[in-house]
């Protein structure tokens, strides 16, 4: 049997690693390569024999968990606070409305009311570790769009968490049962967070002098309290004790050498996760669930942007950052499979749905990878056909801007770092306005008696608000090549430096961005590391000899940034 075992466990992985690599040559998620291999498993009937099925469920299973793991790390509760209302609202509505929909979708589509509800909370989901790789590859996590999508991502995995502690306790489903799951599962939350506050921390320091004791006390914390949680004690599941295990770890000063060891051993295990939930699509069924399938496939792609689209307009944000935010929810993600296959484990839903969501997760997101890497160019094809709220759709400053009143100004873009330090140098062409997409450093701004604006520089639907084309001087701090660029085109449209009595001005990584920045018409193009090296040299070449000088200097800086700290 062990031999068996081995031998077919050989043949799945060597499956995954062709199947995955394939998927990357073609661009495409790697998770869909690992469900067609284990589509092609099941049809092979590598998985028929019992003790080989069970060991890879197994292995599977403990994919899942170190899955939750490793999000319960990397996800400390007080990164809730940091999301934002944006996030949060935009988060909160794009479940209710989008799986609302799905549910009276999949109804007119046959499906039992059980297997609809499912069907329309897992089309809500979309892939926090896809969209955070494309994001990260365009530069864009810390734009304005990419800090909304990331926080409705996170508000996505709390909800699939909380569904997945729900599903721990099914077969219980009396008033008595579901108030002992609540009871159960708000103590067990309450004691990772106590542990985690001082206990786990002060563990986990005295451990870390050893990285390799640190990984195996990681590994076994994450075994025991999965354990415990899923014994008929508690009555959870093993994810959910991953998931407190990871969360009881996450103020660990260690948790980013946790995270960095544990993350090879969840991918290995999720990889036959995914794989086993290939095997259970059979070819056969293929046939009933593809229409169905791909009607929810284009409601995921089509409709769940547009949702979001529809609820940050309705907050207030413009056309453009609301569709880049929104694209981001065009495909489903692992937790949407995770919960489904929890679902017909649990017997609440039939096998055919785990069929239905393979298949629109294999359309959607491949299809959604390619639509988010080239996002602007399909916004500016659709933007006039976008849904917007009647009167809303730009983000409104509270200074109510309007293009009369600013003529002869200065504009900022960005104002930490560099930006706060040019605040008293800029107001003295005139009337100063600073934008920065983010809110907490907007409203430190408008502390110190400066006109802000909560916006981000790539949105060409911000400048007329800004009288753009009227300011005096137009000073950016925003690294950001593509955006920089856009910005010049529309001050320097021909490429030619001191166009329109106007001072540009913008910042640039290295000096290979700074040369194509000068070629689009900047005045000055600002290189941090050169101009503070520069700086550095000067105070060197003038004091070498008077060390108390850069010891007092550096004590003004010091100051300086205590009392400008954000």
């Amino acid at each position: 049997m062990a031999y068996e075992s081995i031998g077919v466990l050989a043949g799945v992985l060597i499956l995954s690693a062709v199947g995955g690599a394939l998927a990357r040559w073609m661009r495409l998620p790697v998770i869909t390569g690992y469900i067609l291999v284990g589509v092609m498993v099941g049809w092979i009937g590598w998985a028929a024999n019992p003790g080989v099925r069970n060991l890879l469920g197994l292995m599977g299973q403990m994919g899942v968990m170190f899955l939750l793991f490793l999000v319960g790390l990397e996800l400390p509760v007080s990164q809730v606070k940091k999301m934002g209302r944006a996030a949060l609202l935009s988060g909160v509505g794009q479940i209710a409305v989008t799986s609302g929909l799905g549910f009276f979708l999949s109804r007119l589509l046959g499906f039992g009311i059980a297997a609809a509800l499912y069907l329309g909370v897992a089309l809500t989901f979309s892939s926090t570790i896809i969209i955070v790789k494309l994001l990260s590859e365009k530069r864009e996590l810390n734009s304005l769009h990419g800090r909304i999508a990331v926080g409705s991502l996170l508000v996505q995995d709390f909800v699939a968490i909380g569904i997945l502690i729900v599903l721990s306790g099914v077969g219980r489903f009396d008033g008595v049962g579901v108030a002992a799951l609540l009871i159960k599962g708000t103590a067990a939350v309450a004691i990772g967070l106590g542990l985690a506050d001082k206990v786990l921390p002060w563990v986990a320091r005295k451990l870390s002098t050893s990285v390799e004791v640190l990984f195996i006390f990681s590994i076994a914390w994450c075994l025991a309290v999965a354990w415990v949680a899923a014994s008929k004690w508690v009555g959870l599941s093993l994810e959910i004790g991953g998931f407190l295990a990871g969360l009881s770890l996450a103020h660990a000063a260690a948790h980013f050498q946790i995270t960095a060891r544990i993350r090879p051993l969840r991918d290995f295990f999720l990889t036959l996760f995914f794989v086993v939930l290939g095997t259970q699509v059979s070819l056969e069924s293929l046939g009933s669930v593809w229409w169905p399938a791909m009607v929810l496939a284009l409601y995921v792609m089509v409709g769940n942007p547009l949702i979001m689209v529809w609820v940050l307009t309705g907050l207030g944000y413009g056309k453009r950052t609301a569709f880049l935010a929104g694209i981001t929810m065009g495909q489903i993600s692992e937790f949407s499979l995770v919960v489904v296959a929890a679902a017909v484990a649990a017997g609440q839903v039939p096998r055919e749905v785990i069929g239905v969501v393979t298949v629109v997760g294999l359309v959607t997101m491949t299809t959604g990878s390619y639509v988010v890497a080239n996002s602007e160019k399909v916004y500016r094809r659709i933007s006039k056909y976008l849904p917007v709220w009647p009167g809303k759709g730009k983000k409104q400053s509270p200074l109510e801007l309007s293009g009369e009143e600013l003529v002869g100004h200065a504009i900022l873009f960005g104002h930490s770092r560099t930006g706060s330090s040019l605040g008293k140098s800029l107001a003295t062409f005139g009337r100063l306005v600073v934008v920065d997409f983010d809110p907490v450093v907007v409203e430190k701004a408008k502390s110190e008696g400066l006109d802000a604006i909560f916006g981000d520089m790539s949105d060409p639907e911000l400048y007329e608000s800004l009288g753009l084309d009227r300011a005096s001087v137009v000073v950016s701090t925003v690294p950001d090549l593509s955006d920089t660029l856009q910005l010049l085109r529309v001050l320097r449209p021909e490429g030619k430096r001191g166009g329109k009595k106007q001072l540009v001005i913008v910042t640039a990584v290295d000096s290979g961005d700074a040369k194509e920045l000068y070629r689009a018409g900047a005045d000055y193009v600002l290189v941090p590391h050169s101009v503070g090296g520069d700086f550095l040299a000067q105070i060197l070449d003038r004091h070498k000899r008077d060390m108390e000088y850069v010891v007092n200097y550096g004590k003004l800086h010091w100051n300086w940034l205590v009392a400008n700290a954000v």
